[in-house]
């Protein structure tokens, strides 16, 4: 009886996810000015931050955040990254605050975030988040007056050819594909929780 309830359960699941495809990114203001306060304080040195929120249908919605720690070359960065991330999210879980990751966050420099590591990084996430959201921050862009703030996803077409072709680096580099191919724009929207 419990299979079966489990089983059904995974299918309505797998069904919504089809069903409601990713369309807007939905950001609370306060995290939108903590990530670019976090930039912008170590600009021109890169950040990255995890993004907590909820899968709501065909929105997802980011209503918290964390910075990761900057690290110096000699530390050991795999063990410590994952124990601070299970910890934080561990701490915001006591005190009743979203802990569902949903994605990451980083700066750039002059629109330079577009690598072979990133779409690695992307599918190790999207191997346990189905649909998980890159943020990308420009603090040069926004020092022009234009708010470089983008929101980002592996393309449904290009994650199959990935998968089925068990893609490297080298393998996207001799295909000759496009970032336009690779990545996909989601639209934002800002909420301010009352």
């Amino acid at each position: 009886m419990a299979n079966s309830m489990a089983r059904s359960f995974l299918q309505v699941a797998a069904t919504d996810e089809v069903a409601f495809p990713l369309r807007v990114v939905q950001i609370e203001g306060l995290v939108i000015l903590k990530i670019i306060k976090h930039c912008k304080e170590f600009s021109p040195a890169l950040v990255t931050g995890q993004l907590l929120g909820l899968d709501v249908g065909s929105v997802l919605e980011v209503t918290n955040y964390f910075p990761f720690p900057i690290r110096e070359e000699d530390e050991e960065i795999e063990a410590d990254g994952a124990n601070y991330q299970l910890e934080m999210m561990r701490c915001l879980r006591e005190v009743n605050l979203d802990n569902n990751t949903v994605g990451w966050y980083q700066s750039t420099i002059l629109g330079s975030y577009q690598t072979v590591e990133l779409i690695e990084t992307f599918m190790n996430y999207q191997k346990n988040i189905r649909r998980c959201v890159r943020i990308i921050y420009d603090p040069s862009r926004s020092n022009q007056g234009v708010l470089a703030l983008k929101a980002l996803k592996l393309s449904d077409s290009f994650m199959e050819f990935y998968r089925a072709n068990n893609s490297t680096g080298e393998k996207l580099r001799e295909k000759n594909l496009s970032w336009v191919d690779i990545f996909e724009e989601i639209p934002q929207t800002t909420s301010n929780a009352i």
